[in-house]
Parts: C-alpha cells; structure tokens; sequence
C-alpha cells in the first residue's frame, strides 16, 4: 500500500498492551496540535461534491470507508482525515512490516488483511439510523467514527458465542452509548485496543487514557451520591472490569440493585447487564485469582427462575441460565479448599483430600453439572441473522449446544481437580479433557464461537496429557488468537508452563482470564 493510498507501512516499534487493557497511570497533559502531513491526507465530506458526503440509504447511513490504517495515537495520527470519503479500490490490502509480536500476531495480520479477512477489501463504515442523531464525539472526529463502526461491525461480534441479531453488543450498548459519554468513551477504548490487536499495530495509548481519565470518579460518584444506581452507571462499570481496570465498586452496584436476580428480563438494559456480570463474576473466579472472591453463587441461584428460561442456552455467555449458579458454585468449593490443597511451594499436598461435608456438596454440583450435559430438554438461541440460511441455522444450533456442553465439562474438570482432589490421570478427568477436544470438532474455525471457548479450551488443556490433545487445544487457541483477544496468549503461555512444571495452573496464575 502506498502512501497515496491513505496509509502509512512505517509502524513504530513498540509494545502493545493487552487486548481490553488501557493504562490508567499514564498522565495526560496538554497535547500538541494534530501535524498537518499530508502523507495521511484522504477525504473529508467539506471537500467533496454533495454526492460523495455520507450516503443515506435503507435504515442506514454510509459514512466512507476504514482502511486499516494504522492510528499514530495522539498527537501524530491526523483524525481529521482518517476516513476515505471515495470508495477505494477492492483488491486485497497487505502490510510488508510483520511487526514486533511474533508468529501469533503476523498471522492475525495475515487474516486480517489477506482474502478472506476483514480488511481484505476497504470496510465501509455503515451506520444503522436508528443510532442517529450521532454525538459530536463520533460527528466530529472520523478516527472516534472509524471505532464506533469497528465495535459495532466486528468486536462486538466477538463478544458472544452466537452472534445473531439479538447480540446485545451490536444493539443494547451502542444504543446506551450514543446517549451516554462515559459508555461510548469506554466503547471506543474497547474497539480501539481490538483494531490495534487485530491489525498488530502499537494500541494508541494516549487516545485510551483520554477517553477513561474521568470515568472511574464519575462513577464512583454516582454510587456515593444516590440511593438507585441505574443502568447507565452499572454498564460503564462491567466494561471498566472488562478493561482490566479495577472497579471495586461493581459488586456493590449489582448487590444495591437487589442483586442479579432482580435485573429480570422486564428491561432488556438491565438484563443484558446482569447476564454480561454474570459471566465476568463467575468465570472471573473460576479463573482462579487468590484475592478474587467470586459473588455469593445464592445470589445466581435459579431456583425461582421459569424453567425455560433457566435451561435456554444464552447466547451472551454460550451456556444456560442454570449452569451460571453452578459454576459460581464450583468456584467457591475451589476457594474453600485451595489453602489446604497446595503448598507454600506451589505443589499440590501428597495425599490431601477434602472434608467430608465439601465431598458431600461437591456431589450435588457434580450431577448438576452431569445434568446440564445430558438434560434433553435444553433448548438454543433460537434468533437468527436476517440473511441467514437454514443450514446455517443448523450449524449454529450444532454450536451453541457444543459450547454449552463443554463449559460444563470444564466445570467438572475444576470440581474434580480442585474440589474433590482427583489427579491429572483419574479417569473421570481424563474424559471430561477427551470431551471438550471431541467436541472442538463441532465449532467451526474462525467463527465467534470458537473465540468465546478459552475457558473450556485452557480447563482441557492443562489437564491433557496426550501430545495430540496439547496441540489440538494449541492449535485451536492459535487461530483465536488472531481474532485480536490477548488474553489468549496469556492463558497459553500459561498452560505451557504447566505442562513444562508439572505444577497446578492455580499455583502459577497471576491475573490471567479466562474468559
């Protein structure tokens, strides 16, 4: 790609920083003006004919064209000219510069700009009408639009196991965010660390610290200041925890909501928010953090619930309503017993076992979790994209029941091992691990439900003992890799340590999720 073309191939050679991370402690001061080289220069709509400004059409509005630049960060990238107002030409876009990250990284770039990935071709930046009026923090800045359109048209799909038309990522949040500040700046902070890691460009750092400088005081203040936290203070909140910024005042906000339970399915806002807690709370403490208490699993109890809500697989989380209150359960019985388990040293104690009366409770999660398994009247996401066909309708159903069923495994996987005390080779382990491998064979590559199973992947990995298992989940975590989400090289990484160690995952975590 030349320069004439609207990129630059120099990247600068920096770190990035995880995928969903942005640096709290950087210090913003006083930014230079943006530079005016023209190296950078595309088109804007006050230099055009009427007929190339954003083009209005069925529902939507054309706003241009994304084509992969990199963003210099403030103060280099030159915003003002970052959208290419003419369409460009479509033949495939490519970079010579690998980049400083290594095999994983250069082949998400190889799928991301090669035939086939998203940027293949120039993406059109395409925005639904009902999103409209659009803030002036979109309207004014094409790099902020470029973000916007980047979460709603790719990370957001992401996100979820079933990416259907209900995905509440592609419509209850950026509906929240174009009429919230706090939540659309913590929007583009997500999308803009995910083009970076999708691309292998260096994140923009200081357009991050920006846009979450005064988040966190915001909502602390809300919830010191008023005696109903709303949903507009709860959502900025679940994403600050998804950045990996510590936001102690989550917990509290959902339990001062009356807990999870009370955000029914009456307002699709707050049921959207306590499903997305959910998966944060539980899989977050499954994750195996010493100073991570998980939420009390009574507060996911489903024993109250319809049950068909209850054994619906959700299409958010890629399990069923029922299997939240379960796994919360596993993690507390985890909790309980790893002081006794392992040592000071990081190895498990040679012959430990858990208390009679932890056996007792570990067998009623274990058929709970054998259940969700077997039970046949749980049904699946039964949305369906506009322009989908019936066979791909019927993969999707193959899919989203395989993912429930190995983040069930995988919860048995943690029971046994963690609770019950079983060892790496017990038969029971070592089924739950040819499972969940068996079951990989049911998702397609490359599809979002493949980049939402790094729970049940690293559960199996770690426990696998075969070469051929290793380096089918390796293989596997490789490819999800490339979707941009780092942590996955992070749950790898850690999983090779295990098997090069011969120690517990939980004695070597140090805030990896696995989520």
């Amino acid at each position: 790609m030349n320069a004439e073309d609207g990129c630059s191939r120099t990247l600068p050679k920096q770190p990035a920083s995880t995928f969903f991370t942005a640096d709290p402690r950087l210090s913003v001061q006083a930014l230079l003006a943006r530079p005016s080289d023209d190296r950078f220069r595309a088109y804007t709509p006050e230099s055009l004919p009427d007929e190339q400004t954003p083009v209005r059409d069925h529902g939507t509005t054309t706003y241009g064209y994304d084509r992969g630049c990199p963003d210099l960060d403030i103060p280099k990238n030159d915003d003002d000219n970052a959208i290419t107002m003419f369409t460009p030409p479509s033949e495939t876009m490519d970079y010579e510069d690998g980049g400083p990250y290594g095999i994983a990284e250069t082949r998400a770039k190889h799928m991301a700009f090669s035939k086939g990935g998203y940027y293949a071709n120039p993406v059109p930046i395409v925005i639904p009408k009902s999103l409209e009026p659009l803030p002036p923090l979109l309207v004014e800045n094409p790099m902020n639009l470029i973000y916007f359109h980047h979460f709603l048209n790719h990370t957001a799909r992401i996100l979820v196991p079933h990416d259907c038309e209900k995905n509440p990522f592609r419509h209850i949040l950026p509906e929240m965010a174009v009429r919230d500040e706090n939540i659309l700046h913590l929007l583009l902070a997500f999308s803009a660390s995910h083009r970076a890691r999708l691309l292998n460009h260096p994140e923009p750092v200081n357009r991050i610290a920006l846009w979450v400088q005064d988040v966190f005081p915001k909502l602390r203040a809300a919830l010191t200041n008023s005696n109903k936290i709303s949903n507009s203070t709860l959502a900025p909140s679940l994403m600050m925890a998804s950045l990996e910024i510590m936001s102690p005042n989550t917990f509290e906000m959902i339990i001062a909501r009356g807990g999870p339970r009370s955000l029914n399915g009456q307002d699709r806002v707050a049921y959207f928010l306590s499903r997305w807690f959910a998966y944060l709370d539980v899989l977050g403490s499954l994750s195996g953090n010493k100073n991570d208490l998980p939420l009390a699993s009574y507060y996911w109890s489903s024993e109250d619930a319809v049950a068909d809500e209850d054994y619906q697989i959700d299409c958010l989380t890629g399990f069923t309503n029922h299997c939240v209150g379960t796994l919360a359960r596993v993690a507390e019985l985890a909790m309980q017993c790893e002081p006794q388990r392992i040592d000071e040293t990081g190895n498990i104690r040679e012959g430990w076992q858990p208390a009679p009366e932890i056996v007792e409770q570990a067998e009623k999660v274990r058929r709970e979790l054998q259940n969700g398994i077997n039970n046949p009247t749980i049904k699946s996401c039964s949305h369906r994209a506009a322009d989908s066909t019936e066979s791909e309708m019927a993969c999707d159903t193959i899919e989203i029941h395989a993912a429930n069923e190995m983040f069930h495994w995988a919860g048995l996987i943690h029971l046994f091992r963690r609770v019950l005390g079983k060892s790496t080779m017990d038969p029971e382990v070592q089924n739950a691990v040819r499972q969940i491998i068996h079951l990989l064979y049911k998702v397609r590559r490359g599809g979002t439900a493949e980049a939402c199973l790094l729970f049940p992947m690293f559960a199996a990995g770690c426990e696998a003992t075969n070469e051929g298992q290793r380096e089918k989940i390796i293989e596997r975590l490789r490819c999800v890799e490339g979707f941009g989400i780092a942590q996955v090289r992070k749950a790898r990484s850690l999983m090779q340590k295990v098997w090069d160690t011969g120690k517990p995952w939980e004695s070597l975590v140090s805030g990896e999720f696995f989520g």
